[in-house]
């Protein structure tokens, strides 16, 4: 049996917007977050602190410090810029009073991280709009000219 030609024609502009709607909405509930978190934690004091490795981009790093004498382990945001430093590293880390678990670096608290971390969902969907311009620009019918009579 078949659906006739059309069909897939019109189900595929769907496809294509979910295919890539998706991953910007994704981009967007990762990197605003932590984009907020690091912006939250910017007036609080730097505190001295150990850091554990792992996939810092992916928030899966750990830092180690002390808060009214008890020993903190608390994870790194995603995003996080840690290049250089390995386990035991002595890091320097600003952690939102009364919340020993929510950190950041130091360095990843300023103005220009924080813009970093943003230009990447928002530089992705310059790109989605820029290649959806130009597949409808492409794919427009040029018009017949009118016959006299």
């Amino acid at each position: 049996m078949t659906t006739g030609p059309g069909r897939f024609r019109r189900v595929r502009p769907a496809l294509v917007a979910v295919a890539v709607l998706a991953p910007l909405v994704l981009l967007y509930a990762v990197c605003v977050p932590a984009a907020w978190l690091r912006t939250g934690l910017r007036g609080a004091e730097p505190v001295p602190a150990a850091f554990h490795g792992g996939a810092c981009l992916l928030g899966r790093c750990a830092v180690t410090y002390s808060v009214a004498g008890e020993r903190v382990t608390a994870g790194l945001p995603v995003g996080t810029r840690a290049w250089g430093h390995t386990e035991g590293d002595a890091v320097s880390v600003r952690a939102a009073p009364g919340e020993p678990g929510r950190v950041a670096l130091a360095d990843d608290t300023g103005r220009g991280a924080v813009a970093a971390l943003l230009a990447v969902p928002v530089g992705a969907s310059l790109l989605a709009l820029l290649a959806a311009a130009v597949r409808v620009l492409r794919d427009r019918r040029p018009e017949e000219p009118v016959r006299g009579a």
